[in-house]
């Protein structure tokens, strides 16, 4: 089951999403099995090799797009790409000082400076400097437009000719106005912007991607600059092109492309891929403390296979998408070998609806009925509560169960539990309404490699079925790749990974969101948005963040269904992973691991 980045704030994770810590406090997490024993385990100088095991193999190098929008690709990110930020297990950000340095120098306008360590360097030793600083931007802020260009999403504009994941927060900052081979450069946004302390990563090699799209990368990426700065679209087009889609790998992983096109900038690098095993060996031109490890192997393994992996030592840590009961007893089995943690995480389990015109949802009709048949409590009591017995119906799309915020929303959104329990009666006469006198086809996409999400279709058809509809099972393996293709699906069973920054969420709910793949729109929900992007204190959103969900709820936007449970295990002789409930995973600390004899 592949994960989907959260993403608000443009260009994290590779610089991927942040937890602000302000809108969601992370699950508490219990410790069980034998941590205690692994953390008292003598380190041993001795440093060799980790193997991390993943539910699916990564299939982009840039992170930053829609397309390749996973935690898989992102959790590599975090030991191969540099950020000017590290985001805590808290929600808290800690600035990378090794990395570089930022801080702002002015309120009116808000303004960032930016700055690069000195020795600060891809791994093929060419230095990040303003031409990345300038990609950065052009990428993100989604100024940079063909005026004869397609118009895919409907807005009636033509479309950017970069396609990220989200240009939340970019598109409020001005082109920068370094010069090349400048170490520093400016964030200077046009308004204010929540989240601006967390912007600072998603960085491509520029160099890269302009010899890839046919300008020169010499005298410090002075062509790309220029061509930036110029907006001229021709110079830029085969640019965008490379960097949407030039850095996807062949599916399965079989192999990497030719290393010169993947640089580094973080404790490891690119080494050698096959057969969805990835391999990273430190960076030789990492300018910070070296990690620990000296390789790192990523490899993927299915859910049903990853506790005996780690049993039998093919693995040494893993955090897996799904977390059954089973996967409990199992672990449970190998203390003597294996320690866990396991606790409430910031991954939500939800069905997204197509709702672009002509679609089987575009009548708030049709989907106030599904809402009304899926047996969200069911699905709860027999994936959620068999691992974490205070798990519980999630009826927010911004607030976790637990935090002050949650019952605030209870309390003043009469909507928000409109669809706790089961309605097949109501179902069916929302139909019957809709017009409907035969059942309707409701293709449910869903991860084709999971077998609990073809567990839970089964248990939505069986409850469906009855109101008037007929769930389709849409298994397809290579899913997350249609979630933008229009008509592809009309529903999609999948999980968000998310986090606690104010605006991580924006992406899917507003109109034209990059995240917003059902194509939902909503005026009020709109108008929250645009006022919640302004707001410098995180108290000030809760209201307005509590009235776009009674619109959500009112006109249903998807159906929500639980916070995963989370799960982390690793071996015991594996010293400094740290249990982390946000969507950066088992390697966020990476380069602090060590092994014990």
């Amino acid at each position: 089951m592949k994960r989907r980045l959260l993403i608000a704030p443009a260009g994290l994770m590779a610089a991927a999403l942040a937890l602000s810590g302000c809108t969601q406090s992370g699950g508490s997490t219990e410790s069980t099995s034998s941590a205690a024993a692994s953390e008292s385990a003598p380190v041993t100088a001795a440093l060799t090799t980790v193997t991390v095991g993943i539910d699916e193999a990564p299939d982009a190098y840039n992170t930053n797009t829609s397309a390749a929008n996973s935690v898989y690709n992102a959790w590599v990110d975090n030991a191969t790409q540099g950020s000017f930020w590290k985001m805590q297990p808290d929600g808290s950000v800690k600035h990378d000082e090794e990395y570089g340095h930022f801080e702002k120098v002015s309120d009116d306008p808000l303004t960032i400076e930016y700055t690069w360590a000195d020795d600060a360097k891809w791994s093929d030793g060419v230095a990040l400097d303003c031409d990345d600083a300038m990609l950065w931007w052009a990428a993100f802020s989604g100024q940079v437009v063909d005026p004869n260009g397609e118009d895919a999403d409907g807005d009636g504009q033509p479309d950017p000719i970069f396609q990220p994941a989200s240009t939340s927060g970019t598109e409020k900052v001005k082109m920068p106005t370094c010069e090349p081979g400048d170490k520093t450069w400016d964030m200077v946004f046009t308004e204010n912007y929540a989240d601006w302390e967390v912007l600072g990563g998603g960085f491509m090699p520029a160099h890269i991607a302009a010899e890839q799209g046919g300008l020169s990368a010499d005298n410090d990426g002075k062509a790309l600059i220029d061509a930036i700065k110029n907006n001229d679209i021709a110079a830029l087009t085969p640019v965008a092109e490379f960097w949407n889609s030039g850095w996807e790998y062949q599916a399965d992983l079989v192999a990497l492309p030719d290393l010169s096109l993947i640089p580094a900038s973080g404790y490891y690098k690119y080494d050698n891929a096959a057969n969805g095993t990835l391999t990273l060996v430190k960076n030789d031109q990492w300018w910070g403390t070296p990690a620990n490890i000296d390789t790192v192997v990523i490899k993927a393994v299915s859910d049903a296979e990853l506790v005996k992996a780690l049993d039998n030592g093919e693995i040494d840590i893993f955090q897996p998408s799904a977390v059954s009961q089973d996967t409990v007893a199992q672990l449970d089995a190998i203390a003597d070998k294996a320690s866990y943690e396991v606790g409430s995480s910031w991954t939500y389990s939800h069905i997204d609806l197509d709702q672009h015109d002509g679609a089987v949802f575009d009548d708030i009709l049709v989907r106030q009925a599904f809402l009304k048949c899926v047996p969200r409590q069911d699905l709860v009591d027999k994936f959620v509560r068999t691992v974490y017995p205070e798990g519980d119906v999630l009826d927010s799309h911004e607030f976790f169960p637990g935090q002050p915020e949650y019952t605030q929303l209870l309390a003043e959104a009469k909507s928000v539990t409109l669809y706790d329990e089961v309605d097949l009666a109501g179902a069916k006469a929302l139909l019957e309404q809709a017009g409907y006198t035969e059942p309707v086809d409701v293709r449910l996409m869903r991860a084709q490699q999971s077998d609990m999400r073809g567990q839970q279709v089964q248990l939505i058809k069986a409850s469906c079925d009855q109101a008037g509809f007929n769930i389709i099972d849409a298994a397809d393996a290579e899913w997350s790749s249609k979630l933008d293709q229009q008509g592809a699906w009309d529903a999609v069973l999948f999980a968000w990974a998310g986090s606690g920054l104010l605006l991580s969420a924006e992406p899917q709910y507003v109109t034209g969101g990059g995240q917003n793949y059902g194509g939902y729109s909503n005026a009020t929900v709109d108008e929250m948005w645009s006022q919640i992007t302004q707001v410098t204190d995180p108290d000030d959103a809760t209201p307005l963040k509590i009235t776009a969900e009674e619109a959500l709820w009112a006109d249903p936007y998807n159906v929500v269904l639980y916070a995963n449970p989370g799960l982390q295990a690793h071996s015991n002789h594996l010293i400094g992973s740290v249990f982390n409930p946000t969507q950066y995973g088992p390697t966020w600390n990476i380069n602090e691991w060590t092994l014990s004899e």
